[in-house]
Parts: structure tokens; C-alpha cells; sequence
């Protein structure tokens, strides 16, 4: 039987325990390239505005790789697009922080200018 070569990683340091969920999110993580054919045509359809179709394929990429944060951006641009801003707001809530800053704000700031305006109305 063929062993990796992994490190045993005991709990304890702050950059131990992210090793550690590193490796078990990657261990848990499906074949890394996995649902990027899905978004790619996605995006290809949002861009023709085919919406409906778009946010199939992009269901279809979280689907498959739920750990991608950038398939849901993508999603949640799709939504925004049909106007469908709550959830497209459940989906851009689920990106981390730090991933695609200024694609999330803008997808952000949009939602909350268009709440704003249902408000009015």
C-alpha cells in the first residue's frame, strides 16, 4: 500500500491549525479543476444574457466544487442580472473576505442600491 508523505500536524500553533485545515479542506476538496468548464460557460452565457441558462451551469460549477468561492461570485452575478437580489445576496455572503474584493463590493453595492430603490417605490 503507498503512503504519501504527510507530516502529522498536532493541534497547537496558529500556523499548525491552518496547515491543518489547509490540508483537510484540500483532502475534502473534490478533483481541483473541477466545475471551471461549467463556469466558464456560465460567464459565456451571462455575457450573451442568457440568464437562465447561465445560472444552470453556474449551479452546476458550485455544485461540483462548492470550495471554488469564485463559481458563487459568478452566481451571484447571475442573479443580480435577473434581479434577483436576496439571492443573489445568500451567495455572495458565502465568498471569503479576501476573495475577489472588488468583484464582491461591486456585486454589494449593487444589491444595496437596488434594496434601496424597492424601498422607495
Amino acid at each position: 500500500m503507498a503512503r504519501r508523505g504527510k507530516r502529522r500536524i498536532e493541534a497547537g500553533s496558529g500556523s499548525d491549525s491552518t496547515e491543518l485545515a489547509r490540508r483537510r479542506e484540500e483532502t475534502m476538496r473534490p478533483w481541483p479543476t473541477l466545475g471551471y468548464d461549467w463556469d466558464t460557460l456560465g460567464m459565456h452565457l451571462v455575457s450573451r444574457e442568457a440568464f437562465r441558462q447561465a445560472e444552470e451551469m453556474l449551479r452546476r460549477a458550485v455544485w461540483l466544487n462548492p470550495f471554488e468561492p469564485r463559481f458563487k461570485v459568478h452566481l451571484a452575478w447571475c442573479l443580480c442580472r435577473e434581479n434577483r437580489y436576496a439571492e443573489a445576496l445568500t451567495w455572495i455572503e458565502q465568498v471569503p473576505a479576501d476573495c475577489m474584493t472588488e468583484t464582491v463590493a461591486d456585486i454589494k453595492r449593487r444589491i444595496r442600491e437596488n434594496q434601496d430603490d424597492g424601498k422607495h417605490t
